[in-house]
């Protein structure tokens, strides 16, 4: 069984698709947060009048946003050319 290394120069593009990756989903985390508030303050407005409220499942639920979009950009850097 061979064992490999990660050299110094695979470091930095390791740290770079990494990083990118965390980028785009936090901007996945934010989509999906903007959209869940855009929809609880139209609904707010058509249904009879209510409360606009925010609760923690309005933070957990966008994470799906955040683990697509991660996923999707940190397997894009593998996929066959």
């Amino acid at each position: 069984m061979k064992a490999e290394t990660v050299t110094s120069e695979v470091r930095p593009k390791i740290m770079s698709v990494l990083a990118n990756s965390l980028l785009a989903g936090f901007w996945g985390y934010l989509l999906f947060l903007v959209i869940l508030f855009l929809t609880k303050f139209v609904a707010r407005y058509i249904q009879e009048p209510s409360v606009f409220e925010i609760e923690v499942a309005d933070f957990v639920l966008p994470t799906i946003g955040f683990f697509l979009l991660f996923l999707i950009r940190f397997l894009e850097k593998f996929k066959e050319n």
